[in-house]
């Protein structure tokens, strides 16, 4: 600005200044006007009727008019809302007295009267922090999840407290459409933003427990870590659950994930030497497992079963029966026999895997033991168990130890893939129809508190 601008400037704000004092010295009732009243609403009502643009006092009036005895409370409410809605009708203030005080008195409102106040507040649960605030009470007050599906912002944050109603209070078809609304929101939001992210950054788009619904999004955080390098000390304990899956699934290319093996205290051990010998390091694996000095540890055991399935495909066999025997040593378990059976046919040592196939039979006949729970066989969370399928499906047996009116939800997974739903309100058989083998179950109670925060609990046979 030059010097002959910045003193016109100057001179047009002191003559501005000027006027204005001129004026309020020649009308001086304007400094003697005495201020609104905002404790009496039929003073205010006067105050409004005579000064008809003040639209701030039209809305306390709406907000308190059903709070009063007046008899004609409810059409002083709807005549304050509408002039406060005509004298501002950018300004949300008007609407959210008018909606706070239908919400208040929604018992004394008929149909038409809460109609409208959810009309007015469509508008406002748009916004996040007003939505996350009044979507249990409108809950609570209309039961209608469909009006708070229609009115919720796009966000994951609104879609999960969504989620969250639905199953707690048994709608569970609107549960399993949100689960996967959840699902698209969240891979969008990916695509739209991943890339001006961090490696860490894309990893916190994931929210565990993983499973096949899941794989899309974990797909695309493998590719684009693997196109941003990153110090392994600023990633956080999501990016474990990402290679979990992705190691556990064949799923790659990992390069993304290498720093993460000569990281300690980054992300779990036996995950670091899996995800070595899934970059075939094997080498580096066994450092990581010398390290560690742990032997005889279950965690250990997927990754001995690795070893064994990485040497034996490199045609060394005394490197993969060490590894057998090392996992044997902690358990003999299903998974154990069945890759004993499969490295058994892979030498075409018949006799062998005749023997171990037998063994393999013979334990899975044997009663299931289910690990996780919160008791014998009881599932407050999630449980899981080894099922070996051959030529009958598998059937997993429900009931209901501990619920409300509502029933609990449960879903079954098979190696990380939803293969079975629904609610127990009585004991329930759920039918596998599995490829012959090995297979991870997990039941995962959905709706795990009733409304009153008391656990749910169910009993899987």
């Amino acid at each position: 600005m030059t010097r002959e601008r910045r003193q016109a400037f100057l001179a047009i704000t002191a003559a501005t200044m000027a006027v204005t004092l001129a004026l309020l010295l020649t009308h001086r009732d304007v400094l003697r006007d005495a201020p609104p009243p905002h404790d009496d609403v039929t003073a205010m009502a006067r105050w409004l009727a005579a000064h008809p643009a003040d639209w701030l006092v039209a809305g306390e009036i709406s907000d308190a008019a059903l709070d009063t005895t007046l008899p004609r409370r409810i059409e002083l409410w709807h005549w304050a809302h509408d002039a406060a809605k005509y004298l501002a009708p950018r300004r949300p203030n008007s609407a959210a007295s008018f909606v706070r005080a239908g919400l208040f008195h929604w018992y004394e409102l008929g149909a038409s009267d809460r109609k409208l106040v959810l009309d007015e507040a469509a508008p406002l649960l748009h916004d996040q922090e007003i939505f996350d605030s009044l979507a249990r009470p409108l809950w609570e007050l209309t039961h209608d999840l469909t009006y708070l599906r229609r009115v919720a912002p796009h966000t994951a944050s609104a879609l999960v407290n969504l989620r969250e109603l639905a199953v707690v209070n048994g709608r569970f078809a609107d549960y399993r459409e949100l689960r996967e609304d959840i699902r698209r929101e969240r891979l969008q939001r990916f695509e739209a933003t991943q890339a001006g992210l961090s490696a860490p950054d894309l990893v916190d788009f994931v929210f565990p427990p993983l499973d096949a619904g899941d794989e899309p999004l974990v797909r695309r955080i493998i590719e684009e870590v693997a196109r941003r390098p990153f110090m392994p000390n600023h990633v956080e304990g999501r990016a474990s659950e990402v290679a979990d899956y992705a190691v556990r699934h064949h799923l790659g290319p990992l390069t993304g994930f290498e720093p993460l093996i000569d990281a300690e205290r980054v992300i779990y051990d036996p995950l670091r030497a899996r995800i070595a010998l899934a970059l075939g390091r094997p080498d580096a694996a066994a450092r990581i497992e010398l390290a560690a000095g742990v032997a005889g540890a279950p965690e250990w055991v997927p990754y001995l079963l690795d070893r064994a399935r990485y040497q034996a495909a490199h045609g060394n066999e005394a490197d993969a029966n060490a590894a057998l025997e090392r996992a044997a040593a902690v358990a003999v378990t299903l998974p154990v026999l069945a890759v004993t059976e499969e490295l058994a046919v892979r030498r075409e040592d018949t006799d062998a895997a005749k023997r171990v196939h037998e063994q393999l039979v013979a334990l899975a006949a044997q009663p299931r033991v289910w690990t996780g729970g919160c008791g014998t066989n009881e599932v407050c969370n999630s449980a899981f168990a080894d099922v070996y399928a051959d030529e009958a499906p598998i059937a997993i047996r429900i009931d209901t130890v501990q619920s409300d009116e509502v029933p609990p939800y449960v879903e079954v997974y098979a190696d990380d893939a939803l293969t079975a739903e629904g609610e127990i309100r009585e004991p329930r058989t759920f039918t596998l129809d599995l490829p012959a083998g090995v297979h991870r179950i997990e039941v995962r109670e959905v709706n795990k508190r009733t409304r009153n925060g008391v656990q749910r609990r169910v009993r899987v046979d």
